[in-house]
């Protein structure tokens, strides 16, 4: 198997975007990773065994939610690389914007044609152990024709629609609302948390 290193330079891809970053809390990230590895998330992701997601109640609620999941582990080799570079990620904000970074999380997500997930925010409840909330997009050729788009209500008010294309990365505070929109075919990302609490990093 090729080796993976997740590879990327943080600083001249967000240098450039950081101040419209803290004033909005939104930020795309495109071309972020090499081809090699692109590909071999993409086989990863094909190849594991989902499993429905649910609400943080415990409720599985297809209505509101409808994509499976699985968790990022110590058995996901090219998705723990992955999560390798998340880190480094963490470390950078840490420098840049003191954000107390300690951890990083992430799931596979794979939505089915017809299904989305509707607006909400990552730290339900008044929890704010998640920081930055990132979500990376695993799809060829992807068009709006496709539908799936993700939706994100900025600092400032203002709503993003966003494609869930290939190599793009799409970063923003945890406590904005957002939305998946429904999708036309077959989606795969992966949903990244930088957070707070835990090991530091």
């Amino acid at each position: 198997m090729t080796t993976t290193l997740f590879a990327t330079d943080w600083h001249a891809l967000i240098d450039p975007k950081l101040d419209d970053f803290i004033a909005t809390g939104t930020m795309v990230l495109d071309d972020v990773f090499g081809a090699d590895d692109l590909t071999a998330l993409q086989a990863e992701s094909g190849f594991i065994d989902y499993k429905e997601a649910h609400l943080t109640h415990g409720e599985r609620e297809t209505a509101i939610r409808g994509d499976s999941i699985r968790w990022i582990d110590e058995t996901c080799s090219v998705g723990s690389a992955y999560l390798g570079a998340i880190d480094e990620l963490g470390r950078y904000f840490n420098a840049t914007l003191y954000t107390g970074i300690r951890s990083s999380e992430a799931h596979y997500a794979r939505y089915p044609s017809g299904f989305g997930y509707k607006w909400h925010s990552d730290n339900p409840k008044g929890r704010d152990e998640r920081v930055i909330s990132a979500v990376f997009y695993l799809n060829d050729n992807w068009t709006a024709d496709n539908g799936g788009a993700i939706m994100v209500v900025d600092k400032v008010g203002e709503t993003t629609q966003l494609l869930p294309q290939l190599n793009r990365l799409v970063v923003f505070d945890s406590n904005l609302l957002h939305q998946v929109e429904i999708t036309n075919r077959t989606r795969f990302s992966i949903a990244t948390w930088l957070r707070r609490d835990e090991r530091l990093i």
